[in-house]
């Protein structure tokens, strides 16, 4: 039996308190619980189940992980104390409250995606897509594990960008900032849902200009809890379902973006994530976590589930996953941003698991550098093509390659002429 230290920041008043691990080959069930801390503080729960209690239930149907993860001796605790903020009371009209008035502020949308060096074909699809997507819900793993110390973020700007370690949280709330500053200033409804830390916050609606900056202060908080994911997505599944006919009417969809680093610990997440198939939804799950256990383990839930669901790693994992599948594209933040905001091509889904035809090619060139405009195909007059790709390619701003580190044009135009030039590509659709 090894020891190791609980690190909570639940309430600063809280002690560090060791916490034993019992080995999952030690024992086949165990439930371990403290209670009654330093002023009534916390109550601990590890559960630690066997090959039995995996197979029926408490961490999903698809990969059957032995024992919760445990990341660099963090132990994920159950606060006691109540969720202390949100602008969500629970009585609102489902079928109202995501409406906006005029939809999108285009102008606003395409100023701050512009500072963002988002290239103009981007822009335009993403804005497309917040009129067929209405409303995204962010399900935001604020557990105690986030504060494991193996995330990246992106600093700096142009050749001074730099990639840089830090927490699992500070990796995600980086990126959920971003994304709570672009619902605001487009107009674009979404509704962070935290696990812990506090109650649900709408953000995009121009009746509550106050939510970007309360939700802006309690990602500034620590991340302290458990995982309790099953209890988001059944109240996201209510939700969704209030609206289901107006969506269907208006040919929409709801994205339903999971960001986490692991493993329910209310239940089984397929189960949970079972109804979603009969709604109109676009499911993005954001792993912020390198462990391949987890990374399979969401992948098979993909793969158990009839969803339209995309599951992304961080931006250096993509980059290097989209390298070995299309290495004519330098993948970079920007169209990192555009999938985890749910606002996705379809060819965007299959660039980091399949090479794209020339037809799916020929639609990714389009946006990532010609300003979303059509192109000559590609096998029908090549050097018609490719002069139009080098033409947009001038014209549209280079990118921050996590890979090489260094600022790239995002079409690598010779491994572009290897693949597809002198009709060695097809025009035959890929099927997702």
């Amino acid at each position: 039996m090894k020891s190791n230290t609980l690190h909570s920041k639940s309430s600063p008043s809280l002690p560090i308190v060791a916490v034993p691990i019992m080995q999952s080959a030690e024992v086949q069930s165990v439930q371990s619980v403290m209670s009654q801390g330093i002023n009534g503080g916390i109550s601990i729960n590890v559960n630690i189940s066997g090959p039995e209690e995996a197979v029926n239930g408490g961490y999903g149907r698809a990969p059957k992980l032995q024992s919760p993860p445990v990341n660099d001796g963090i132990v994920e605790v159950a606060s006691t104390h109540k969720k202390r903020r949100g602008n969500r009371t629970g009585t609102e009209d489902a079928k109202t409250e995501y409406t906006v008035p005029g939809g999108v502020n285009v102008s606003a949308a395409k100023e701050f995606l512009s500072r963002h060096n988002w290239p103009l074909g981007l822009q335009e699809a993403l804005i497309k897509s917040c009129a067929k997507m209405p409303v995204r819900f962010f399900i935001t793993d604020d557990s105690g594990s986030m504060l494991t110390n193996d995330g990246k973020r992106i600093l700096g700007a142009g050749e001074s960008t730099k990639v840089i370690r830090c927490t699992r949280w500070s990796e995600l709330s980086a990126s959920l900032k971003f994304h709570a500053e672009l619902s605001h200033v487009a107009n674009a409804p979404s509704e962070f849902r935290l696990l812990n830390n506090a109650e649900p916050v709408l953000v995009g609606m121009p009746s509550d200009v106050g939510a970007f900056n309360l939700i802006k202060e309690i990602l500034e908080d620590g991340p302290g809890g458990q995982t309790p994911i099953c209890a988001q997505i059944n109240a996201v599944v209510e939700k969704i379902s209030k609206i289901e006919d107006n969506l269907r009417a208006n040919h929409q969809r709801a994205a339903v973006i999971i960001c986490t680093d692991g493993v329910s610990t209310d239940g089984d997440v397929a189960e949970a994530m079972r109804p979603l198939q009969n709604l109109p939804v676009w499911v993005v799950v954001r792993l912020c976590t390198d462990s391949e256990e987890i990374l399979n383990y969401w992948n098979n839930i993909d793969n158990e589930l009839e969803l339209e669901m995309d599951v992304l790693d961080d931006v250096l994992g993509e980059a290097q996953e989209v390298r070995t599948a299309n290495d004519w594209i330098f993948y970079g933040e920007p169209l990192h941003r555009m999938r985890e905001f749910g606002a996705a091509l379809k060819e965007m889904d299959i660039i980091d698991e399949d090479t794209l035809s020339s037809e799916q090619m020929c639609v990714m060139v389009s946006h990532l550098c010609c300003g979303a405009v059509p192109l000559p195909h590609p096998d029908e007059n090549w050097a018609e093509f490719i002069s139009a790709v080098k033409a947009g390619i001038k014209k549209s701003p280079f990118t921050w390659d996590p890979i090489e580190k260094q600022m790239r044009p995002w079409v690598n135009l010779g491994n572009l002429e290897k693949k597809y030039g002198d009709k060695k590509g097809s025009s035959a659709c890929t099927m997702s």
